[in-house]
């Protein structure tokens, strides 16, 4: 039986500004129907922002759409210090998209089911009470659909993350009158090992570990399957897949070889390439230095510093500075002149979109489809590429365990080790070392005495 959707996503832009008035002027919406007119006396155009709408959930929707505002605006939960925000000083037009998709497929559940997302009248201490409140009956459809390998064990807990946080706000704004979870206290240990030494934990005392607050709303982990994890393979390109993708007609282009290099040679995400700005590219020519930290904001707001090799810093600079990027930074100072401006601007003089970054090994795959070379590579494999050659290059260097877990961790931005730990392994690997090692020098073999160094003071500092 065929699945009717009914509640969707529409993108639209939306004036986000301060100030509202309602002025004379009856705008037309369809053949008979009209609305006044709004002005704003602070502007702020939103572009492609997302809005739920049904005609089954319409209340819900338009629920949801608040929260969508306030969290925009900076009005609940703001971003963290220093993390990545718009204007307003709330979370990103693409934080938006994730949390509109997540409250989506939280409504269409309730839709098929008949349940009123605010039915919280059974509320007790009882925990078999709980299994029947709406936001832990989805947990457990969403449990149901990790054990048969439908959902990755992340990604049904940022549902949850995301549909906690509509509660939490709907009790601040006094839609509910009491949270249908509660929060507690944890301490996370680490357990040290005597024939290596693990630089995230030891700058507790006693080994007492670190102390989060948690809430039993989450996913635990032993609801992952192991088939979900074997499939949850790296892929990191071959020196022979590296030299076909750039050789393709399609990179070609002088920015999309350096979208490219920003994921091989640096580590970054797409969206990472994107928030890069003009201001954190220098000319080499002023000095000596053979690898550049730049700071970086990653996944969930993170700060965190990349190193850029001189060579690629030259390109970019180089890119920086030409004629086609100089016509489009003219566009974007119409606008937005107040802002920090990007290294990469469209056409339009707007930020570079994610997906123009991520299409480039999809496109390079299609044009691979009518001859013998076989394609099947994302953008994000570049980044795999990276982490496992300079997991390889440190472990080759004999550099100790905890050191290179520390470096990994906090080049590439990961707030879990198991994630870290899957490229160490790899790395491991003899059929790897025999494919890359050549390349990795090429890349890595400057920063040689630089991390031997920099492990040594942090194994006698934390003595």
């Amino acid at each position: 039986m065929l699945r009717i959707v009914m509640v969707s996503i529409v993108i639209v832009d939306i004036n986000m500004g301060s100030l509202p008035s309602f002025d004379g002027e009856l705008k037309n919406i369809s053949k008979n129907q009209q609305i006044r007119s709004i002005n704003f006396q602070h502007e702020h155009i939103s572009e492609k922002f997302p809005l739920l709408a049904s005609a089954t959930r319409l209340k819900e929707c338009l629920e949801v759409n608040l929260f969508l505002e306030y969290r925009y605006k900076g009005k609940f939960l703001r971003p963290k210090r220093g993390g990545q925000k718009n204007l307003l000083g709330g979370v990103t037009v693409k934080t938006i998209k994730s949390i509109a998709n997540s409250l989506k497929i939280f409504l269409n559940w309730l839709e098929d089911r008949g349940i009123d997302w605010q039915d919280l009248y059974t509320v007790a201490e009882s925990e078999k009470t709980k299994e029947w409140l709406p936001p832990y009956q989805f947990r457990a459809h969403l449990i149901d659909r990790v054990k048969r390998i439908e959902l990755s064990l992340n990604t049904a807990n940022l549902y949850v993350s995301h549909v906690r946080q509509f509660y939490e706000w709907a009790w601040q704004t006094k839609r509910i009158e009491k949270l249908p979870f509660s929060y507690s206290n944890k301490i996370i240990k680490k357990k040290r090992s005597s024939s290596e030494f693990d630089l995230i934990f030891t700058s507790f005392s006693n080994n007492l570990g670190i102390v989060v607050q948690t809430n039993d709303l989450t996913i635990p982990k032993k609801h992952q399957q192991k088939k979900m994890i074997l499939n949850d393979s790296l892929s990191p390109f071959s020196q022979k897949e590296l030299w076909s993708f750039y050789s393709s007609d399609y990179m070609q282009s002088k920015s999309r070889k350096l979208w490219a290099d920003l994921a091989l040679l640096c580590g970054l995400r797409a969206f990472e390439v994107t928030l890069l700005n003009e201001s954190q590219i220098v000319d080499t020519n002023l000095d000596e230095t053979k690898v550049y930290a730049v700071d970086i904001v990653g996944k969930f707001n993170k700060h965190r510093k990349v190193l850029v090799p001189r060579s690629l810093m030259t390109r970019l600079w180089v890119y920086k500075n030409s004629g086609e990027r100089l016509n489009r930074s003219a566009k974007w100072d119409d606008h937005n002149s107040s802002i920090d401006k990007p290294l990469f601007i469209n056409r339009s003089g707007k930020r570079l979109n994610e997906g123009s970054i991520t299409n480039i090994t999809s496109i390079t795959a299609k044009e691979f489809s009518s001859s013998k070379v076989k394609f099947t590579h994302s953008f994000h494999d570049l980044r795999a590429t990276f982490a496992t050659s300079l997991a390889r290059f440190l472990l080759e260097n004999d550099l100790p365990l905890g050191f290179i877990q520390y470096k990994l961790m906090t080049l590439l931005g990961h707030s879990n080790f198991s994630t870290t730990e899957k490229y160490i392994n790899l790395a491991r690997t003899v059929t790897y070392d025999k494919h890359m090692q050549s390349w990795v020098l090429d890349i890595f073999g400057d920063l040689e005495q630089e991390l031997s160094i920099e492990a040594t003071e942090l194994e006698v500092g934390n003595l």
